[in-house]
């Protein structure tokens, strides 16, 4: 599979110059950064959040951080809680589960973006497979995001390390 229908159309309808970056096959987007040697901080990760009241909600941050669920809470004034992956084949038809590409509004899905991905010279965005990146300038990056509501969302970051251990990946 390639890129998902629906996030194409979505980018070709709103003039969004992009190209694919394939990278081999990976499970998150943060292997999906290492695998295609481009940096975690570029790459737009999409977690999905859901209320007491079962509205969605996509939260996008840079790969190597995670989404502070408590302060996206406070924010928005309600209790948010992660969803898991069998829950969204009904919203995401066309992408490959865990595939989740961070442009909700192809798929009518409300959004929150981490500001540091504002602070970014290009992206990388899940296609809806496991196996291409959406690469973008932060031009057509903005021109995507335009109305969406962006704050400080993440928190911690991911860290290669040498540790006592060995050298692995963990979060600061």
């Amino acid at each position: 599979m390639a890129m998902a229908l629906t996030v194409g159309q979505f980018l070709n309808s709103h003039n969004v110059d992009f190209s694919l970056t394939r990278h081999k096959h990976t499970d998150t987007s943060f292997s999906s950064a290492i695998s295609a040697h481009v940096p975690t901080s570029q790459v737009a990760k999409a977690v999905m959040l859901k209320d007491q009241n079962g509205e969605f909600l996509m939260a996008v941050v840079p790969s190597n951080r995670r989404v502070m669920i408590d302060k996206i809470s406070r924010m928005m004034g309600k209790q948010y809680f992660l969803v898991g992956e069998h829950e969204l084949s009904d919203i995401f038809q066309d992408c490959e589960p865990g595939a989740v590409p961070s442009i909700g509004q192809a798929y009518q899905v409300d959004m929150l973006v981490d500001d540091m991905l504002f602070d970014q010279d290009e992206l990388f965005i899940e296609s809806g497979d496991h196996e291409n990146l959406i690469h973008v300038d932060s031009k057509q990056f903005h021109k995507i995001m335009h109305d969406i509501p962006h704050k400080n969302i993440s928190g911690y970051r991911m860290m290669f390390s040498d540790g006592h251990e060995g050298r692995h990946w963990e979060w600061e």
